[in-house]
């Protein structure tokens, strides 16, 4: 629910229980000041009864009763209330409020009664209930109507904002611009963004840098030890010399790869490659696999592919490290004489080879030298690559194992 919802179903709820409350105590208002006003009448016709009779004069008043010889009624005292009487006309039963008292009139004590009919609390319901939901619809309506687009109005700079967050990158030279607004809260709110967006900027840039004179720095003596590793082994060394010579040569060699992986991680995390356009999946995929033909067949591997015609927008160089990693991740773990797959949809890209269960979580498939496969010469890298390449495309990366194959499935 975003925000302009939630603010006028508040106040639509708030104004509903506002209105039921006043509703009813309206109603119990108003029955209070229409029984008041009855009972005042009715005593203004006990007056004028009492002065009737006071005259000698005949009383034939409707609805009216006096009665001067029921000693156990002249006794009573005076009553207010009211009581219903059947109306033979209109075939229903009439509410009606009666005052009954005793007045002294010449000496002689007369029991007064006078009644007048009244519309009832149903009545009053009724009336109150049809104006007063008439008034509270038209209200509600009309007031969250108003204060919808008036709240709307009022955020818009804040939601403004919040698409251009959405848009911006570190990695771009432009500036980020806020929409303007003359709340206070919303004014503070653009300064500390602008001053956390210049902030990231100088922590990316300064990241950047160092990243790329780290890789640089480390790749140059690294370098050189494999060139000088190389110089030695041109040598006639002793056994164990040139196994150590062979050894060191693997060890910089591994460390060169996880060196120019982790900078290639870095520039994923920050999105740093603009060069997207379409490309022809299936051409690049086949190009792939020519290139390890030679490999597949020193393993005695076989493989079976399915390529259909596919183009996605992304970056070549990307696409082209995405697939050798998969390629190379399947074709490492198969034993010898091993049945690999690929095949190629207009919705997946999948990657497959026999081989036994994990030997670790699953959950540490794609994280950073987080396998721990025994004997193992990658750099621990490859998968972790194949994740972020994804994320940066917008697909989905899959694993899942199946009938003694290990299945990697990219979702476009």
């Amino acid at each position: 629910m975003n925000l302009l919802t939630k603010t006028s179903l508040n106040q639509f709820l708030l104004s509903l229980i506002i209105l039921v409350l006043t509703g009813f105590l309206l109603l119990l208002f108003l029955q209070r000041e229409v029984s008041t006003e009855i009972e005042e009448q009715l005593e203004l016709q006990s007056t004028m009864i009492a002065d009737e009779i006071a005259a000698g004069r005949p009383v034939n008043f409707p609805l009216v009763q006096v009665n001067h010889t029921d000693k156990a009624l002249l006794r009573q005292p005076k009553i207010f209330q009211d009581t219903l009487i059947y109306d033979r006309i209109q075939r229903k039963s009439e509410g009606y409020f009666y005052l009954s008292e005793t007045r002294t009139i010449r000496g002689k004590e007369y029991r007064i009664r006078v009644m007048t009919s009244h519309i009832g609390l149903d009545g009053y319901s009724k009336a109150v209930g049809y104006i007063f939901i008439s008034m509270a619809f038209l209200f509600i309506f009309f007031g969250s109507l108003m204060n919808y687009f008036v709240n709307r109005k009022i955020w818009q700079p804040f939601l403004d904002n919040l698409q251009r967050l959405k848009l911006y990158s570190v990695s771009s030279t432009d500036d980020l611009v806020l929409a303007k607004s003359d709340i206070n809260e919303f004014k503070e709110m653009n300064a500390v963004l602008r001053e956390l967006a210049d902030k990231s900027r100088d922590e990316y840039t300064a990241l950047k840098e160092f990243t790329a004179n780290a890789s640089h720095e480390i790749q140059t003596p690294l370098s050189i030890i494999q060139s000088s590793l190389e110089s030695i082994s041109q040598f006639q060394l002793q056994p164990e010399l040139a196994r150590y010579v062979v050894d060191a040569k693997q060890a910089t060699n591994r460390l060169s790869k996880v060196n120019k992986g982790l900078l290639l991680l870095a520039k994923l995390e920050n999105n740093d490659f603009p060069d997207k356009r379409l490309v022809d999946l299936k051409e690049l995929l086949h190009a792939q696999i020519d290139q390890t033909e030679d490999l597949l067949l020193h393993k005695g591997l076989i493989l079976k592919k399915e390529i259909s015609e596919k183009e996605v927008y992304s970056s070549p160089f990307l696409l082209e490290i995405l697939i050798s990693n998969l390629l190379s991740n399947i074709v490492a773990h198969s034993p010898q004489n091993a049945t690999l797959s690929i095949s190629l949809h207009t919705d997946s890209m999948k990657f497959a080879n026999e081989g036994n269960p994990l030997t670790f979580p699953e959950s540490k498939l794609f994280t950073r030298f987080g396998k721990g496969v025994d004997n193992y010469k990658g750099n621990g890298l490859g998968l972790s690559i194949v994740k972020q390449i994804c994320v940066v495309n917008d697909w989905e990366v899959q694993y899942r194992y199946s009938g003694s194959m290990h299945v990697f499935e990219i979702l476009f």
